[in-house]
């Protein structure tokens, strides 16, 4: 039996899928494909224990417990990296370490998780800024045909970017690219057929197409449109330039057997993992954001928190398996964080309530800035200052790291510094941090 993908292929060279009728799916095209710099983010949705994680605590005398790990276990390491020996860290931090930079004592300034979602992936805790990953979008490919894709957590894009919501549902998003596909025929007595079948022929879809475009041309020369009529022509006019991005984009979607589905209880962020890289291959994306929502653990934290670390990491680890498949690894960065963290000790029902000082995990390939920690707090998880240029501990001239610090610096890394579209929301008065040099 033929694969779909490969139908789907032999379809989209053939010109055999239609428009579609959906302008923030289709808007723009780069007509070989986007191959620059690509952004993943991956939010962490709720308040992640970075005391578990990437900023380890051991209980201290006469002080409240402050991880149940650190009676029996030391924190471990991996090359630069510190970690806890909790759930599956061991493992991951073993196999990424060389990729990642980890800023921890980073003050979120807040308890509220709107705040703190806000301030962690904007660099501002007021409204007015977008995501970073809407920045990037804007810069490195705004004519795209998806250049930025969320699948529902943070994505202000302040009007820099069109910006693409996705569901982690490969069948339902290929309904969408395939709307003239009516169906798949398997032989029967009567014939032996085997392959797609559609709504319409490709010859009534060119002749549709012809006529699509005579219209458009008469329309757009008339000169009696009115000035809203003219911008909602080239609109239209952009979408149908973006359908051979995005007929190329369809055959790079799971089927079947590959497509990831949801574990029980867990938000499926693999799931959506895999649409992105689908979208980077295909070259109509620069830029995501994924999620994954479960780590506001006010009880039973450390049983909850276990399944919801050893997730994010084994779903860390598909990020850069399917980047290394599909060849993009190189051009990639990923950035891990979350709202804030918890609190440095347990409540009565063993849950961890909200605390400002959290981290970030920030990986490529293979950084000259990688297998490095930055950034101090501590025994009681509490912000130590330090010093922008030398990155050590300065409590005289020293500053605590804010979220706008992480942001600046990510800017420089990103190639987005200095440029037009950055300075519409440029960090003014704001210390620049090396973390990066």
């Amino acid at each position: 039996m033929i694969k779909r993908r490969t139908l789907l292929k032999t379809f989209a060279q053939m010109g055999a899928l239609p428009l579609l009728g959906l302008p923030s799916l289709s808007r723009g095209l780069i007509s070989d494909g986007y191959a620059g710099p690509l952004l993943l983010q991956i939010q962490a949705e709720g308040g992640w224990d970075v005391t578990s994680y990437v900023d380890p605590k051991v209980n201290q005398p006469g002080e409240k417990v402050i991880t149940n790990w650190s009676k029996s276990s030391e924190p471990g390491l991996a090359g630069g990296i510190s970690f806890a020996p909790f759930a599956n860290n061991a493992d991951f931090f073993q196999r990424h370490h060389k990729k990642m930079l980890v800023i921890n004592g980073i003050d979120m300034q807040t308890n509220s998780h709107s705040t703190g979602v806000l301030h962690n992936w904007s660099g501002r805790n007021a409204e007015g800024f977008p995501a970073l990953t809407a920045l990037f979008s804007a810069h490195h490919s705004p004519e795209a045909a998806m250049p930025y894709i969320n699948f529902g957590g943070f994505g202000s894009t302040q009007n820099v970017v069109r910006f693409t919501r996705l569901q982690d549902n490969p069948e339902q998003l290929g309904r969408v690219l395939e709307p003239n596909l009516s169906g798949y025929h398997t032989p029967n007595q009567y014939n032996d057929y085997d392959g797609p079948t559609y709504f319409r022929e490709a010859e009534d879809l060119a002749l549709i197409d012809r006529y699509r475009q005579a219209r458009l041309a008469r329309l757009s020369s008339s000169s009696t449109q009115l000035a809203r009529q003219m911008n909602n022509l080239n609109a239209y006019s952009a979408a149908i330039r973006g359908r051979d991005s995005l007929a190329e984009f369809a055959p790079y979607l799971p089927s079947g057997d590959e497509v990831i589905t949801p574990v029980e209880g867990l938000q499926n962020l693999k799931g959506q993992v895999q649409l992105v890289s689908a979208a980077f291959k295909a070259g109509v994306s620069s830029a995501a954001d994924v999620h994954l929502n479960g780590f506001d653990t006010h009880d039973d934290h450390d049983e909850m928190h276990r399944v919801q670390l050893s997730y994010l990491n084994e779903s860390i680890d598909l990020v850069w398996q399917l980047a290394e498949e599909g060849g993009y690894a190189d051009r990639l960065t990923v950035v891990v964080g979350s709202d804030f963290s918890r609190t440095p000790h347990y409540n009565e029902q063993e849950g961890k309530d909200h605390w400002p000082i959290g981290s970030v995990i920030v990986m490529q390939s293979d950084p000259a800035w990688g297998d490095r920690m930055l950034g101090k707090t501590d025994e009681g998880q509490n912000a130590l200052s330090i010093d922008p240029q030398r990155l050590i501990e300065d409590e005289v001239n020293g500053s605590v790291i804010y979220p706008k610090h992480v942001h600046k610096a990510l800017r420089g890394l990103l190639g987005l510094s200095g440029s037009t579209l950055e300075q519409r929301f440029a960090f003014n008065n704001t210390e620049t941090f090396n973390f990066f040099s």
